[in-house]
C-alpha cells in the first residue's frame, strides 16, 4: 500500500511540474473547415437557417456558426421528400467554451441519447473518416432523429472529445500550437407512421444509409483537403 502511495505521488508531480514545460504562447492553426455551406450537394438542395438560443448560450460569444437544411425529391417519388439538417460550429479563442459535445446542446434541446456508437464513413476512394452516430429521442414531441459527428482540426479529423483532447496537449507540449477546432454535425428524422406527408417514411437503416451518402458528397465541399493532405481528395477532386 505505501509503495502504491508512493508511485502515485510521484506520478502526481510529474504532472504538475510538466505545467512549467508548457509555452507560455500558443500559435493557433486553423481549422481545415469552410465556413460556407453548399447551396447544393448533387440533388440536395440548401436554405441557411438560424442557429437557436439555446446552443447560442451555450457557447463563447467568439463562436461561428453555419447552419443550413437540405431537402430533396425521394428518389422514385412524385410528392415526397426526405430531409437533413448541416450544423458547423468553429471555435473562437476560447475553445474551452466554443467546442462541446453535441450531446450536450442534443439534451439542452429536450432530446434523450437512446443509441451511441464510433463508425468510420467514406470519404474518398480510399479513405474514410471517423464519426459519432447518436439516436436521439426528442422528450415532449416523440420524435426520433439520427446524428452523426465529427470534429476537423488544422490536418485531424476524429469522433472523440478525448481524442482531441489529448492532440491539443501533445500539440502544445510539441510545437507550442494550439489547434482551432470545428465540429460538423448531420442530422435526419426518423419518419415513422402512416401520415408523414409530404416526407417520406424511412426505417433507422434507411436514415443512416441516407446520411452517410450526403456525407461521402459534402466533405469536399466543407473541408480544405490540400491542408489536410492528399489521403483527404476524392478522385474527382
Amino acid at each position: 500500500m505505501t509503495r502504491r502511495l508512493i508511485i502515485a505521488q510521484a506520478i502526481l508531480l510529474i504532472g504538475l511540474g510538466s505545467i512549467y514545460l508548457l509555452p507560455r504562447g500558443y500559435d493557433i492553426r486553423e481549422s481545415a473547415i469552410i465556413m460556407v455551406l453548399p447551396k447544393s450537394v448533387n440533388e440536395w438542395f440548401g436554405e441557411n437557417m438560424d442557429t437557436s438560443e439555446v446552443v447560442v448560450n451555450a457557447l463563447a460569444d467568439d463562436t461561428n456558426y453555419a447552419q443550413s437544411q437540405y431537402k430533396r425529391r425521394t428518389p422514385k417519388t412524385d410528392d415526397k421528400i426526405d430531409i437533413i439538417n448541416a450544423f458547423i460550429v468553429l471555435s473562437g479563442d476560447d475553445m474551452n467554451n466554443s467546442i462541446h459535445r453535441p450531446e450536450r446542446c442534443l439534451a439542452a434541446q429536450g432530446f434523450e441519447i437512446i443509441f451511441s456508437e464510433e463508425k468510420n464513413i467514406p470519404v474518398s476512394e480510399n479513405t474514410s473518416i471517423p464519426v459519432k452516430r447518436l439516436v436521439s429521442k426528442h422528450l415532449n414531441t416523440g420524435l426520433k432523429q439520427v446524428s452523426y459527428y465529427w470534429f476537423t482540426g488544422a490536418k485531424v479529423i476524429t469522433a472523440g472529445h478525448y481524442s482531441r483532447t489529448i492532440t491539443d496537449i501533445m500539440d502544445r507540449l510539441t510545437t507550442g500550437t494550439n489547434q482551432r477546432w470545428a465540429f460538423v454535425t448531420v442530422t435526419s428524422p426518423i419518419i415513422e407512421g402512416t401520415n408523414t406527408h409530404p416526407f417520406t417514411q424511412h426505417s433507422i437503416k434507411e436514415t443512416d444509409e441516407i446520411i452517410s451518402e450526403f456525407i461521402s458528397n459534402i466533405f469536399d465541399q466543407i473541408h480544405k483537403t490540400d491542408q489536410l493532405g492528399n489521403k483527404w481528395k476524392s478522385s474527382s477532386s
